[in-house]
């Protein structure tokens, strides 16, 4: 894809990382910038926009993504129609954590599924929801506040 394309889908500089009109990784994106003819300069589909707190009502969550490149490995089907290949082996783990999954990743993802340029360079494949009690004071079990209205 043409650097521009890639830029506009992520909404940042492939270079640095920084947002598109920043200058540094962490700058922060500038929603309102426009461009001479009116348009945004970060798109309307750009990740960086649609994920934003802002773009959501104030949702977050603390997200991380790790990336793996297990190679490729060569296939051979043994019956017709005889198909050979490379089946490559790379991806991306998503992991994200918030206090509500309806108000934090269930809110942001559903403005993402519906209109992210990333959608159509992403295939996902499985995922997991997992309650991950707090800590425990004096006196308490693990998890007993989950338990507790």
């Amino acid at each position: 894809m043409p650097l521009d394309f890639q830029e506009h889908t992520f909404g940042r500089n492939k270079q640095s990382g920084a947002p598109i009109g920043g200058n540094h990784e962490f700058d922060p994106p500038d929603f309102a910038a426009r461009e001479d003819d009116g348009d945004p300069i970060i798109p309307e589909s750009a990740h960086i926009r649609l994920a934003a707190a802002e773009s959501n009502d104030g949702a977050r969550i603390l997200r991380r993504s790790y990336s793996y490149n297990d190679g490729s490995s060569f296939i051979a089907d043994r019956w017709p129609p005889w198909r050979q290949g490379v089946q490559y082996d790379a991806g991306l783990f998503f992991i994200c954590y918030q206090r509500d999954p309806r108000t934090g990743f269930i809110k942001i993802f559903d403005k993402l599924a519906k209109f992210d340029m990333l959608n159509q360079f992403v295939t996902h494949t499985g995922g997991g929801l997992f309650a991950c009690p707090g800590g425990m004071a004096e006196g308490e079990f693990i998890g007993q506040r989950l338990f507790e209205p």
